[in-house]
């Protein structure tokens, strides 16, 4: 068994807010989760490949040597840029994509609420759908055939899984209380073994079935300030709606998600002028 495995961090069981990931309380809980979630895996197929990219800010969160596996053979991806980012190395030889650690969509009631980046956009719509990371990268697993089989992270983003990612078994982590309050769950880890249980057993079925790729994608994004826009606005298959808004579209979705990268990391320079 082939397994993706994209980790992100503001859903990750126990931690509240971006201050508090610095502290080395938070890098024990990311850890601890990873492993359990690890031995549960080993538990259904001790000699599974899982491939663990790092994909939250720079890529710099999971240390290697903090990982435990006994069978599992395990690869990570680590560092910043690279291709497809929260999903590098994604292809259709994988029977699964599991995303952990993952958190709602701008404006939305989870906790560190964003859309891939905090920092530069406000809003983002795939064919006139408001959509976040979990649907933006699940939809980018079922180009390459490959179904999400599992995703964890705050209660608040199950709503976002079911309509958009149906196939996948959703745990909660936490708990929103603010945007920087979280709740974390007394069995959330006692419980994260049952889940990845059920979602490696339906791994094989799902793989075999067939799942619904996106055709055609018009990506529609509205950032925080006009100078975003100002300056992704100059590709030439960009067109520009509003002051602070740009829209594209493409008819394949892997080349529609490069494009996105690309104008995520245009916009993040541009705030730094």
């Amino acid at each position: 068994m082939r397994l993706f495995v994209s980790v992100d961090y503001e859903g990750i069981w126990g931690v509240p807010s971006w201050e508090f990931m610095k502290t080395e309380e938070a890098k024990q809980l990311l850890h601890k989760e990873l492993n359990v979630l690890l031995k549960s895996i080993e538990e259904v197929n001790a000699n599974a490949y899982v491939l663990m990219v790092d994909s939250h800010s720079r890529g710099d969160n999971i240390y290697r040597s903090m990982l435990e596996t006994s069978s599992v053979k395990l690869d990570l991806v680590s560092g910043y840029p690279r291709p497809n980012y929260m999903m590098t190395g994604i292809d259709s030889t994988f029977d699964g994509v599991m995303f952990v650690g993952y958190h709602t969509k701008a404006g939305g009631w989870g906790a560190m609420d964003h859309s891939y980046s905090s920092s530069t956009i406000y809003r983002l719509l795939i064919n006139g759908k408001e959509v976040g990371e979990s649907t933006i990268n699940g939809f980018l697993a079922h180009y390459h055939g490959v179904p999400v089989i599992f995703v964890s992270g705050s209660e608040e983003l199950e709503e976002e899984i079911k309509e958009n990612l149906p196939e996948a078994v959703f745990h909660a982590t936490n708990k929103t209380w603010s945007r920087f309050s979280a709740q974390s769950y007394h069995d959330a880890l006692l419980t994260l073994p049952e889940k990845v249980h059920q979602a490696l057993q339906n791994a094989k079925q799902l793989k075999d079935s067939s799942i619904t790729k996106i055709g055609e994608a018009t990506f529609t994004v509205e950032f925080l300030n006009r100078l975003a826009a100002d300056v992704t606005s100059e590709l030439p298959f960009v067109k520009r709606l509003s002051s602070r808004t740009i829209e594209f579209t493409m008819s394949d979705y892997a080349q529609a998600f490069h494009a996105f990268q690309a104008i995520v990391f245009m916009a993040s320079s541009a705030m730094r002028l």
